[in-house]
């Protein structure tokens, strides 16, 4: 009886210990997978992405710069209502608020 014991009791560690290594080997795994997944190279900054987007050099990415910027990146079309709409409010003025008064 004491040999059926010590038996089970050796059994359950080693299936513990095996349990243990299985989580490890899962977790390294995952860490594997999330390294691939967001790459170390160095992405550019918001500054960087400003200046590209300024063509005129003059201090201010305008809607229709921003446009060309982002569908540069994306393809043509990309969010289409959305800068159309962007465009027009900013048509005429110094400024794409709606408070804004007219330059004209």
């Amino acid at each position: 009886m004491r040999f059926c014991l010590k038996t089970l009791i050796t059994w359950l560690v080693f299936l513990s210990a095996t349990a243990l290594h299985a989580e490890a080997l899962q977790a390294d795994e995952k860490a594997a997978q999330y390294s691939a997944q967001y790459s170390s190279v160095p992405s550019p900054s918001v500054a960087d992405n400003i200046a590209a987007m300024d063509k005129d050099h003059d201090g201010i990415v305008t809607v229709h710069e921003m446009r060309e910027f982002i569908e540069s990146k994306h393809g043509k079309g990309y969010q289409k209502k959305l800068f159309d709409e962007m465009e027009k409010s900013a048509e005429n003025r110094s400024c794409g608020s709606s408070f804004s008064k007219s330059l004209y």
